[in-house]
């Protein structure tokens, strides 16, 4: 399992005079996630196309030690799951910087037997686990994370068993509780009931999660984003293969640096499937961007005289670093609603986008809430990463339109979900330095 401090990396990246070019878009690190977490409970099948980064690492390594047989086939991966009964060796497990493996494992971990001590690495020690912990803890199981928040580390007295039940679910934070209990609810003793606390945000995550569940033979039933149920005793049984195609958060990056440069940037493996991010097509479109698509195929021809708009970031934390950076390149203003619940990603996505920004000369404000960003002229500087790989990569982008360009310190984050992203932009055409 990956922990430890990475090497530090720093970008130097420079004002691109030209992007052009065909990139694949990375798979989709939600779509492998679950691919390999849910194949691993029950059955055997193919990951085809999964993505390779630090947090599916941390995946694949944690089900590893669970029992499940999962094997890297050049491209693909082939899994053979544990048939609900995980049996772990030793008594502790390390979720790496996952938020997402740490939520979706911590429903399952109690089908083991025995104390388990769950540990993570990096920001993610300072997140709080307290939605799932209490319910959790309110159908019986045994577990206590640290402090009010349930921080890790997180103790788990494992008897084999979920007893299930109904639970009320408070949406506003995030909805990967609602993924983590759909996961585990076909092993409980009762069937699985979560009705939903005001509105939920991150809804398109849990979109996938039960698309994944479909595939394998889980059916979901629904009121909306209201109400979910599962009944119990339902048998996993994942068809052959799992494809995952390519990632729309990652992608956006690519897009965006070609809306704001001269260029001719085309991604491909890019579905309509459930990922909330898709939106970013729509975005770059009411921004002024001309996105042409074909079949799976999304061509950019930029430069593009931006304007600033209204946006609505619940359903999408994951662009917001970059939205930031259109915002600050867009004539008037661009207002980013709904998004309290960004405090809680890798670093805090409300503040330090903008503050990282504002060192370029961004004119950001924020409120509990909401990002104002107005135009600006940028000018070169120094960053830093925030140990978040979406604010590097946004940043990156950002320096391929900024005279003079940017040096990006803490870049080394960006393996967490794209290592390939600076080899991509060096495809197109991008001025990126790496040092150490």
């Amino acid at each position: 399992m990956m922990s430890g401090k990475l090497q530090s990396k720093t970008l130097v990246v420079r004002q691109a005079r030209r992007l052009s070019g065909t990139v694949q878009a990375p798979p989709s690190k939600s779509y492998t996630h679950r691919a390999i977490i849910i194949g691993s409970l029950d059955g055997s099948h193919r990951v085809m196309n999964p993505l390779f980064c630090d947090d599916t690492r941390n995946t694949i390594a944690l089900f590893r030690k669970l029992g499940a047989r999962i094997e890297r086939n050049g491209k693909n991966l082939v899994v053979r799951g544990f048939a609900g009964r995980p049996e772990l060796r030793g008594r502790g497990v390390n979720v790496g910087e996952s938020g997402t493996l740490l939520r979706l494992a911590l429903s399952i971990l109690p089908l083991a037997n025995g104390n388990i001590a769950v540990k993570g690495e990096g920001s993610l020690r300072g997140r709080p686990n307290r939605q799932v912990v209490d319910v959790l803890q309110n159908w019986g199981v045994v577990m206590k994370g640290r402090g009010r928040d349930a921080k890790l580390p997180i103790l788990i007295e494992a008897n084999g068993l979920i007893p299930g039940g109904k639970a009320v679910v408070e949406g506003g934070v995030t909805s990967q509780v609602i993924s983590s209990l759909l996961i585990a609810a076909p092993f409980a003793e009762a069937d699985t009931v979560l009705e939903v606390g005001g509105k939920l945000v991150s809804r398109p995550y849990v979109d996938i999660t039960i698309d994944v569940l479909k595939w394998a033979g889980i059916r979901v039933e629904r009121s909306g984003y209201r109400r979910f149920c599962v009944r119990h005793g339902q048998k996993l049984r994942p068809k052959n293969n799992f494809t995952v195609h390519g990632d729309y958060s990652s992608a956006a990056f690519l897009l965006a640096a070609a809306a704001l440069t001269e260029s001719d940037v085309t991604v491909t493996d890019l579905v309509n499937d459930c990922q909330g991010d898709r939106k970013s097509l729509g975005i770059l479109r009411a921004m002024g961007a001309k996105v042409e698509r074909t079949n799976d195929a999304v061509r950019l021809m930029g430069p593009f005289k931006l304007v600033g708009i209204d946006i609505d970031g619940a359903d999408t934390p994951d662009l917001v670093p970059i939205l930031s950076v259109l915002g600050c390149f867009a004539k008037g203003t661009t207002r980013i609603r709904n998004v309290a619940h960004l405090v809680h990603k890798e670093s805090n996505r409300l503040t330090r986008p903008a503050a990282e920004l504002r060192k370029l000369g961004a004119r950001i404000s924020f409120t509990r809430d909401e990002l104002v960003i107005k135009h600006a002229r940028l000018h070169s500087g120094s960053v830093s990463a925030s140990n978040d790989h979406r604010i590097a990569m946004a940043l990156a982008v950002a320096g391929c339109a900024i005279d003079g360009g940017v040096t990006i310190r803490g870049a080394e984050c960006i393996s967490k979900s794209y290592p390939g992203f600076v080899s991509d932009m060096r495809k197109l055409g991008a001025r990126i330095g790496v040092s150490r």
